[in-house]
């Protein structure tokens, strides 16, 4: 065994729980709640270094939940900082995720958490629905604690939008914006 593996276990197993943004107090699944607790991942095989940074790198299958958030990868690569998760990149074809409480889905061929933001970045054939609601482009931006989205389309193309009138708004909604 490496000697410097069991501070390795210990680092990563920290750097899991740093995904987590600054925590609201919150009851029920709410704006605040999206993104809180511990995260579980599980995949095929992990590879992990500490020097000359800190990064794990799970592949095959990979999922990662975190509350009610649930993403499905290939590869999922954490990248911290002093025992602290900068970003979370994930890779596939493509990568889904679902957040129930506030009735969205989405799927890009890279999503990326930013934990210190709660910021979710879908780059690539980027779609992300709330209900029935979607809006597509090549990338969608969206923040889990106000839940603003943005979307951009790649050089000449043109963001879609399918919105379905009359559908119920959400609370985790206001507005029922997607």
């Amino acid at each position: 065994m490496c000697p410097d593996r069991p501070r390795l276990i210990v680092i990563l197993a920290l750097s899991s729980l740093a995904l987590l943004p600054t925590a609201r107090a919150a009851v029920g699944p709410t704006n605040a709640a999206l993104g809180k607790g511990p995260i579980h991942i599980s995949a095929d095989s992990l590879t992990a270094q500490n020097k000359p940074q800190q990064q794990a790198v799970y592949t095959g299958k990979v999922v990662m939940t975190q509350g009610d958030i649930v993403i499905h990868a290939q590869k999922l690569t954490i990248d911290a900082r002093q025992g602290k998760v900068e970003v979370a990149t994930a890779v596939g074809s493509p990568v889904t995720f679902t957040m129930s409480s506030a009735q969205r889905h989405g799927y890009g061929d890279t999503l990326v958490y930013r934990p210190g933001s709660g910021e979710i970045v879908l780059t690539g054939n980027a779609h992300l629905w709330q209900g029935p609601n979607e809006v597509s482009g090549q990338q969608v931006v969206y923040h889990l604690q106000d839940q603003h989205t943005t979307v951009s389309a790649a050089p000449g193309q043109r963001v879609q939008s399918v919105f379905y009138p009359g559908t119920a708004k959400t609370a985790a909604s206001p507005g029922g914006k997607p």
